[in-house]
């Protein structure tokens, strides 16, 4: 892992992911912000400077779909990573700079998160 710290908002809508992702990147040096559904993470990401954005795919409010689609809209380099348990159509896969499938191990979450920073990064 990079040296640097970065800024990741967290999106999910269970506390028990929220929890367990963000120590995970927490102790790998990163900044973590949390929203509890779309439309949260969504302000969030207007009123905060954050550099990638991992989000869940079902959510009350807003689903991770139609946030990414609105971040990309305004901010078409902000990589967003998608959390599901669900199979997706490529179109929709499209959206996300990197999809990780549920379960998967926090090991993989941060080499996910490694990739997509040194894609926009460097």
């Amino acid at each position: 892992m990079t040296d640097s710290k970065f800024s990741i908002l967290l999106v999910d809508d269970e506390k028990s992911i929220h929890e367990a992702l963000g120590i995970a990147l927490t102790e790998a040096g990163h900044l973590v912000g949390y929203a509890a559904d779309g439309a949260i993470g969504f302000q969030m990401f207007l009123e905060g400077s954050w550099d990638v954005v991992v989000t869940d795919r079902a959510m009350p409010q807003m689903s991770g779909e139609q946030l990414a689609a609105e971040i990309k809209a305004i901010s078409p380099k902000t990589p967003i990573i998608l959390i599901t348990g669900h199979l997706m159509e490529e179109t929709r896969v499209q959206l996300f700079d990197a999809v990780l499938q549920k379960p998967f191990a926090m090991s993989k979450l941060l080499a996910c998160v490694e990739q997509v920073l040194d894609a926009t990064k460097r």
